[in-house]
């Protein structure tokens, strides 16, 4: 299972990156699972119009969401703990990729989404293999609307 991560501020794209990758790949026979941190306090929950939810409804085989000390896990049948101790939960399932959505200063390869030049600190993370935007006038970086170019990229991902 390769993992691979999408970091990034508030409302910069990562819920839409993960949900197209996720859509994406699964309709091309990639068995998908995506990990979600729950940042925003309280305890997560897989309710409709959640980002967990989202996932989950765009494919993937098992969306997690965890915060707060609770672990949410959605698992198709058919198919308070440590990213490492999360990441043990998907890697009992036949994954090819994780997607996980934040924990941005853990050390797996990820991708970064800007909102604008502010955002560019993220760009030193560990790992950070390329950088995505939905601001069409932030320069070098791939652009979400460009659905071909964001799909290639994570297909040659997959491929390395």
């Amino acid at each position: 299972m390769k993992i691979l991560q999408i970091a990034g501020r508030k409302d910069s794209g990562k819920t839409a990156l993960a949900e197209l990758w996720t859509r994406v790949l699964a309709d091309n026979g990639y068995r998908v699972g995506t990990l979600k941190h729950h940042g925003h306090g309280g305890k997560p929950l897989l309710a409709p119009g959640k980002d967990s939810t989202r996932h989950f409804e765009a494919g993937a085989q098992a969306a997690g969401v965890e915060g707060d000390g609770l672990f949410v896990l959605a698992v198709h049948v058919d198919q308070g703990l440590a990213l490492e101790q999360l990441i043990g939960w998907y890697e009992t399932l036949p994954l090819d990729l994780l997607l996980i959505e934040g924990y941005k200063y853990a050390p797996y390869p990820k991708v970064v989404c800007l909102r604008d030049e502010q955002d560019r600190d993220l760009l030193s993370l560990p790992n950070v293999r390329a950088a995505f935007s939905l601001n069409p006038a932030l320069s070098g970086c791939i652009k979400l609307f460009d659905r071909k170019s964001c799909i290639e990229w994570v297909e040659a991902f997959l491929k390395e």
